[in-house]
């Protein structure tokens, strides 16, 4: 069981999942990527002298940080997931310790999507969601697939509404419905007198 799913609660199921789009973590280890080649470059280009073992096993060094630095932007990306669920949205985020987001799906007023010319071509765009005062709630950054996580994010609000509409509320029984049910009971023989005085007590006290 993954860590999201012992977050849901009872009835509540993934709709939609995503995450950050690649490009994100080709930004992020872009760098890395710079220092490593400067790194080999450097390395195979090194000529001969007393200190070329020095330099390359410092050079060595730098690539190891490097590598390791990408590494961890990797599984940064890997456990950054955005989540639409047929009750709320969740942001989850973290490697060992975890940051998990919650908007709930009877907040969200609007839903705003950005797709630059890019975003349309490769596939990712950003997500603003809005309460009713216009306060963005939760913000997907350039997320992927994000028109599917939209569709979902609506379908998924509209379901929730027409199930707290149709859901019926339960009619409270008045105190005198209550001492005729218990008359009733009593002359069928289903209460003694002692348990029909006791019950009658109790609604009355109630009114």
């Amino acid at each position: 069981m993954g860590y999201i799913q012992k977050l849901l609660g009872a009835n509540e199921r993934i709709v939609l999942a995503t995450k950050r789009h690649p490009f994100v973590l080709l930004g992020r280890v872009f760098k890395e990527i710079l220092v490593l080649a400067v790194v080999v470059v450097g390395i195979l280009a090194i000529p001969d002298f007393a200190e070329k073992v020095i330099l390359q096993f410092a050079l060595g060094l730098v690539g190891v940080i490097a590598l390791v630095s990408m590494g961890l932007d990797f599984l940064k990306w890997r456990s950054e997931e955005f989540f639409i669920t047929n009750r709320r949205v969740i942001h989850s985020s973290g490697i060992f310790s975890k940051k998990v987001l919650d908007s709930s799906l009877s907040k969200i007023n609007d839903v705003i999507m950005e797709q630059s010319f890019l975003g349309r071509m490769f596939g990712y765009g950003t997500i603003r969601i809005l309460t009713a005062s216009d306060e963005v709630i939760n913000l997907l950054d350039r997320i992927s697939h994000p028109v599917e996580l939209k569709q979902a994010m609506l379908n998924a609000k509209a379901e929730a509404e027409v199930v707290g509409i149709a859901a019926p509320v339960a009619a409270v029984p008045s105190a005198t419905q209550l001492l005729e049910e218990l008359a009733q009971l009593k002359q069928r023989g289903m209460v003694s007198d002692t348990e029909y005085e006791e019950k009658r007590k109790e609604i009355l006290k109630r009114m």
